[in-house]
């Protein structure tokens, strides 16, 4: 792929509950920002297409799609919306949340995305992190995943899959944001981390 088509991106990382999700929106709303969530996308996917056809043999077994399959589903994404005009690649930086999730799929957009930023969501107190999603937990009506054990092991298997994606990057690009904070601070110290690393054009 040619140097020019390789989209401008901010990389978003954090454990379930860091408020990732949140402040990807947030920051979506932008004029110069899209916020992209890969399990939006895998969601929206029409499944009687090929490719649809395609994630469901995974999924409906329970199975993570292939790093192969997440970087076309992806690719496609990002080319149907410029088609229809929501992205403009030459004033649009994309906020990526969900991908990459391997050093498979890292190698596999190399040549996709340039990436800006790695924003990272850090909640330190282990135990405010796990009130926090048995919480939600709760108010979802999933009374299973609000067991401490199941929590401690998602929190643990994030983790474990994580810090191999983050030590690809340039350290340089790291920005860690402390997550245990109200949402605005999170968004402010968020925002701080980006200045100079997206398009100023409005």
């Amino acid at each position: 792929m040619a140097e020019a088509k390789r989209y401008p991106s901010i990389l978003m990382f954090g454990c379930p509950g860091s408020g990732k999700g949140t402040q990807g929106v947030v920051m979506g709303a932008m004029p110069n920002l899209v916020h992209l969530a890969m399990g939006d996308i895998f969601r929206a996917l029409d499944k009687t297409s090929d490719i649809g056809m395609e994630f469901l043999s995974y999924s409906t077994k329970g199975l993570l799609a292939p790093d192969e399959l997440t970087v076309r589903v992806f690719r496609q994404h990002v080319e149907q919306l410029i088609a229809a005009g929501k992205i403009d690649p030459t004033y649009h930086t994309l906020i990526l949340d969900g991908i990459p999730r391997t050093l498979g799929q890292v190698e596999l957009l190399a040549e996709v995305i340039e990436v800006k930023r790695v924003v990272y969501l850090m909640i330190e107190d282990r135990d405010a992190l796990i009130a926090r999603l048995a919480k939600r937990a709760a108010k979802s009506n999933r009374p299973d995943d609000a067991d401490r054990s199941v929590i401690e092991n998602r929190i643990l298997v994030y983790e474990r899959e994580t810090h191999p994606v983050l030590d690809a990057y340039p350290k340089k690009l790291l920005a860690r944001v402390n997550a245990d904070q109200p949402p605005l601070g999170v968004l402010r110290d968020v925002a701080d981390s980006l200045i100079g690393y997206v398009s100023a054009k409005i």
